[in-house]
C-alpha cells in the first residue's frame, strides 16, 4: 500500500510525508499515505488544512486520517483508542479495530507481525 519509513520513526507527519511522497507517481501497484491519529479528539479544520497541504506540496495521491477503536465485546460500548478493558462496563473482553493495508479490521484477525507493527505505529496529535 505504499513505500514507508519504520512505522515507529520518530518524525513529525510532514518530515514522513517528504520522505515517502517521491515515491509515490513511481508505484504501479497503488500507494496510500496512513496518517494515525492519536486518541484525541482532531480539529476539523487541522484535518482539511493539513489535507490540503498534502495536496498541494506532495506527489501523496491516496491518504487516509486513522484512528484506533475499542469494542466491548459484551456490552458493545465503542470508544477511541487501543484500550485493555471497556471504559463503560470494565470487561476485558474486548476487541480492536484498526486500518491495515487500507481496510479498517478488527485485530484479532492480524497477523503477529501486523499486531506489532500496531504497537509500533506513531500516532499524531497534532498535524501541523
Amino acid at each position: 500500500n505504499g513505500t514507508h519509513l519504520p512505522p515507529s520513526a520518530d518524525v513529525t507527519i510532514f518530515e514522513r510525508a517528504k520522505h515517502e511522497h517521491v515515491f509515490f507517481p513511481i508505484v504501479d501497484g497503488g500507494n496510500i499515505f496512513h496518517i494515525f491519529l492519536g486518541e484525541a479528539a482532531p480539529d476539523p479544520q487541522g484535518l482539511m488544512d493539513f489535507g490540503l497541504r498534502l495536496s498541494r506540496e506532495t506527489q501523496i495521491g491516496y491518504f487516509t486520517f486513522s484512528k484506533d477503536i475499542t469494542v466491548c465485546l459484551g456490552c458493545s460500548a465503542v470508544s477511541g483508542g487501543l484500550k485493555d478493558n471497556c471504559p463503560s462496563c470494565g470487561s476485558e473482553d474486548v476487541d480492536h479495530i484498526s486500518r491495515i493495508t487500507g481496510y479498517l479490521q478488527a485485530v484479532s484477525g492480524w497477523n503477529s507481525a501486523k499486531r506489532q507493527e500496531l504497537k509500533d505505529r506513531k500516532r499524531y496529535n497534532q498535524l501541523a
